[in-house]
């Protein structure tokens, strides 16, 4: 592909220092060039943080470096984690020293007849083409979020004052979770990438009629000039990527489909699973399974695969989890609950999912707390009318938590990870010497610790403990080990939520102390019932349930340990008596 790039940087009309950076590389052998692609680069500074500047040049220039470094062969996608992830790692590496610090990153590699575009933050691209313009990423910030799930009008966004909020930014976590999105280019074709400083002020109709009207240079220095007229108190950067020629995609060597399917007990980027999935990209692995991106080619979709690790097939406990994760999954079918894809014959376990776009509400909550108390309760709402649907078709969650929530980029909610669940129709599985591997403490009802099976009323419990974090910014419950937490929570009850947010509303406490009630019987007996009151605080009556809270019984540090040494001293008495019976035997 053949491409030019033009390009402007300003601190902006009222800023004197500007924290944007860009840049844009390709190869200077020509055929280097139509191997591997070239490169566009812009990247925000976080403003609030320590050295926006300093951590936008960081990002943008290991970006380029990683890309430097790929082989010709290497993926796309391949390519971009490394961009994405060297990012991260430096970035938050250079925050221990100068302190915390980040940054947006979109990434544009141009090559055959594709853009790639990867990014995390508010940093955007366009596609110019046919006197049209077209937005090609989702904004990370938490108005975006707000009008995706219905809880803002997107003419409101830009007034908000959670616009400069940002859901993800490169540096303030070792590893950043970054969108990827692939276009098809044709000659003529322009892209556009610029910094919130331009289309946070000027209307994409602008935006269009500058670019149409002029040259790329000329285009670029205009939308500037529009910019400090109108006094915008941002930097203001912007690329124009012109397409003069396009190359065809270089046809697959004889026999790598063969390749992709015998590599099908490793299954990685390449390959072909039953005929069916080919794995694209690499979403996440764990010490359990790996999550990979996969087309679907029955259906032409995109599709998520979670593929348990072989050490994990052996072990009896741990693949039981994962095989019920599948068979509940397949029972249920609701929009806010994640979707499987039956497969009917399998060559391995796996399970095949449908691909959700967007961020789980832990990813969320680490970088926005407390959310407004509007946006919480919708959130909830829509929680449990999954919940209600479950319950009625006989399945309890029984792990609901932040991480198992996922916000999506269409407007709609998932909930996710029934590998503890309990079904009429499923295997049982109880708490009976339950470990916090098995769940997680934070967001436990008391009777799940005590070993109980758990009914409708324990998944209640776990979503109050949830809109607790959403409205007060913590966790119900603290402590320096999960079994404090555990035993926390079976002995009181979790600080009034106005205690920690006096913005949280007396009827909204009411709700999540109703919620969160120790005893089963005295909290909401349906979802129904408690989201009858989230969608309207007129019918919720209240009972001053914060007045009658008790602290938790401190579990006393001398105690700790006893476990510990009851077990060390249980071990020395057997290992005497088992020597004590085998020298009495050989005497």
């Amino acid at each position: 592909m053949k491409v030019k790039c033009h390009q402007i940087t300003s601190a902006g009309a009222v800023r004197d220092h500007n924290e944007d950076f860009l840049l844009f590389w390709e190869p200077e052998d020509f055929a280097m060039q139509q191997r591997l692609g070239s490169l566009a680069i812009l990247a925000d500074g976080v403003g609030g943080e320590n050295h926006g500047d300093i951590a936008s040049r960081l990002a943008a220039e290991t970006a380029l470096g990683a890309f430097k470094e790929a082989k010709p062969e290497t993926s796309i996608t391949e390519i971009a984690r490394s961009m994405f992830d060297n990012a991260s790692t430096k970035v938050f590496q250079q925050a221990q020293q100068n302190g915390r610090m980040a940054t947006t990153l979109l990434t544009s590699i141009f090559r055959d007849d594709k853009v790639i575009i990867a990014h995390v933050g508010d940093t955007r691209a366009y596609l110019i083409r046919g006197g049209k313009i077209k937005r090609l990423t989702s904004d990370h910030s938490y108005t975006a979020l707000q009008v995706k799930l219905g809880l803002l009008l997107e003419r409101n966004a830009m007034t908000s004052p959670h616009r400069s909020m940002l859901t993800r930014t490169v540096g303030h976590e070792p590893v950043c979770h970054y969108d990827i999105t692939t276009e098809t280019l044709l000659q003529g074709d322009m892209i556009l990438q610029c910094t919130d400083g331009l289309y946070g002020f000027v209307l994409d109709d602008e935006i269009l009629d500058a670019v149409i009207k002029y040259h790329p240079g000329e285009a670029c220095k205009r939308l500037i000039a529009l910019t400090e007229k109108r006094q915008v108190s941002d930097n203001v950067s912007i690329q124009i990527v012109q397409v003069w020629d396009v190359d065809k995609p270089k046809t697959k060597q004889p026999g790598s489909e063969k390749l992709r399917k015998t590599s099908a007990k490793d299954p990685n980027v390449g390959t072909l699973l039953d005929d069916r999935f080919e794995i694209t990209d690499i979403i996440a692995r764990s010490n359990m399974a790996s999550l990979f991106k996969a087309n679907d080619r029955k259906t032409g979709k995109a599709v998520a695969l979670k593929i348990p690790n072989l050490e994990i097939e052996s072990d009896t406990a741990g693949f039981d989890r994962f095989k019920r994760e599948e068979e509940i999954g397949l029972q249920l079918d609701h929009p806010y609950i994640l979707k499987l894809v039956p497969v009917e014959t399998k060559s391995r376990p796996y399970i095949a999912m449908e691909y959700l776009e967007g961020q789980t509400l832990n990813e969320l909550l680490r970088n926005v707390h407390p959310l407004p108390e509007p946006d919480a309760v919708k959130i909830a709402s829509r929680i449990c009318e999954a919940l209600d649907y479950m319950h009625k078709n006989g399945v309890i969650h029984r792990d609901l938590k932040p991480q198992n929530i996922m916000l999506c980029n269409d407007g709609s909610i998932r909930i996710m990870d029934f590998g503890i669940a309990r079904s009429q129709a499923s295997r049982r599985l109880t708490f009976v010497g339950f470990t916090p591997t098995m769940g997680t403490p934070d967001y436990m009802a008391p009777e799940q610790v005590k070993g109980s099976r758990g009914d409708e009323r324990t998944d209640i419990y776990s979503l109050g403990a949830i809109l607790y974090e959403m409205v007060t910014g913590e966790t119900p419950f603290g402590g320096d080990s999960a079994y404090v937490i555990m035993n926390a929570r079976v002995s009181g009850d979790p600080a009034a939520p106005r205690k920690l947010n006096p913005k949280v509303t007396p009827v909204l406490e009411e709700i999540i102390l109703h919620a969160m009630e120790r005893d089963p019987k005295r909290r909401y007996q349906s979802a129904a019932e408690m989201k009858r009151e989230l969608d309207d605080y007129e019918v919720v009556e209240m009972t001053s349930r914060h007045s009658r809270l008790q602290a938790p019984q401190i579990w006393k540090s001398r105690f700790r340990m006893l476990p510990m040494i009851l077990g060390f001293v249980l071990l020395q008495v057997v290992i005497f008596l088992l020597l004590f019976l085998y020298f009495r035997k050989h005497r």
